[in-house]
């Protein structure tokens, strides 16, 4: 991280001045004594021990520097007059050189553990980043990503060092990139958009041009020391949750096999027709469909051939549902049911008339029928106009009652309730 950099760089700047101002005092003072050139020696050392794993090092180079900074300066006594070069002058030269030996060791142990502490946070930091399962990505107040964590690549395609340095709405489909993007906007509140600190449903934008579901999160972090904003958005691939959701959701209203609507969806639906219908005084008819003799279909040929009848039955049926109010379902194994809403008797009976030769011209073999030598239907219609008097059951007795009419009358045939 750039803020991290920064407080290692000011603490290394200020050690390199305080060395430049004790050198300069030492020139200033043109009395290049033994002492002086160690100390200088020692500064130039210092730095480089500030890379060293342990500050045993540091205090080592402190140390024999010390001592021979002093060594040094006492061997001097005697190679040069001691009357000229025992002064206080000299003290004060070596105090000050010893002083910033000790001061610089200090600030080099503490630039030290600042950056070991950055380190450590920076390794603890990476760690996670790189356990996550989901996408982490740290994002700048201009919007541009500064660093992701290993899962980007598995989710979006995209390896680290690519998207570092791109804007993050390369991460979104287009319809979600403006509306994002106002997070972003430098003349807005800081978190206080509505989109910052919850999570969202959104549609992710794949490095091969797909779209695919994403769970987003973007929060806000203010670093006050560094006067900065960052944000952390965690995106989450959601694509198989959604793809069963609507799997599931699909299951509730259809039928697996056939791919028409199922019992349920007919229940919850002709309820809310007769509701409609009630209010409107409109009449409401249905169809009652049974395949003729179909155990014996399936005796015959077997349960996977009987199968496949249903299959091609029930695409006949939807063709036949010709309004987008019009809807087929199955009724049972091999019962299926039509509910034609604002439709009458006569409308009704043109309908049954277009099914029953659907079916006819399947020529659909059926060894077995004792009605036809190809598979057939016989069909039980009713209508009636919804009333609070009545519920839409009695209709369905009703055409239950028509059917049960004509398989009596021979089957392969369509009988009308009449009251």
């Amino acid at each position: 991280m750039d803020y991290l950099d920064f407080i290692t760089r000011r603490h290394i700047i200020f050690t390199l001045l305080n060395c430049s101002v004790m050198l300069l005092i030492f020139v200033a003072d043109l009395q290049f004594t033994t002492e002086m050139y160690i100390g200088v020696l020692y500064l130039v050392v210092i730095m480089l021990s500030l890379w060293l794993p342990s500050n045993r090092y540091t205090i080592f180079f402190a140390l024999i520097s010390t001592v021979l900074t002093c060594t040094g300066y006492f061997l001097s006594i005697y190679k040069i007059n001691i009357q000229n070069y025992i002064n206080v002058t000299s003290f004060i030269n070596l105090g000050m050189t010893i002083s910033a030996i000790w001061i610089t060791t200090i600030i080099a142990i503490y630039i030290k553990s600042i950056s070991t502490a950055l380190k450590k946070s920076e390794t603890i930091y990476k760690a996670i980043l790189a356990a996550s399962i989901d996408p982490i990505v740290i994002i700048n107040q201009s919007g541009i990503i500064e660093s992701a964590s290993e899962a980007i690549e598995r989710t979006f395609g995209w390896v680290q060092d690519e998207i570092n340095g791109k804007r993050f709405d390369k991460l979104l489909a287009r319809d979600f990139k403006d509306k994002y993007n106002l997070i972003f906007d430098s003349n807005l509140n800081k978190g206080s958009s509505n989109l910052v600190g919850t999570t969202h449903e959104i549609q992710g934008h794949h490095r091969m041009k797909r779209d695919f579901h994403c769970e987003l999160s973007i929060n806000y972090i203010y670093i006050p020391e560094l006067d900065k904003t960052l944000y952390t958005a965690v995106l989450r691939d959601i694509s198989l949750r959604k793809a069963t959701e609507e799997k599931m959701s699909w299951l509730s209203t259809h039928d697996e096999l056939t791919k028409i609507y199922n019992r349920r969806y007919f229940n919850e639906q002709i309820d809310r027709e007769w509701i409609r219908l009630q209010r409107a005084q409109d009449p409401l008819s249905v169809i009652i469909i049974d395949v003729d003799y179909f155990k014996n279909y399936n005796d015959y040929l077997g349960h996977q051939t009987g199968d496949a009848c249903l299959k091609m039955l029930a695409s006949s049926l939807q063709k036949c549902c010709r309004r987008s109010t019009d809807f087929v379902a199955r009724f049972g194994g091999e019962e299926f049911i039509v509910v034609l809403p604002s439709t009458d008797l006569n409308g009704a009976r043109k309908v049954a008339n277009v099914i029953h030769e659907g079916v006819h011209n399947l020529s659909i073999p059926h060894p077995s029928s004792k009605c036809s030598k190809k598979v057939s239907v016989s069909l039980g219609i009713a209508t009636m106009v919804p009333s609070a008097a009545c519920s839409y059951e009695r209709l369905i007795r009703f055409a239950d009652q028509a059917l049960y009419k004509a398989k009596e009358a021979g089957r392969d045939r369509f009988w009308i309730h009449e009251d």
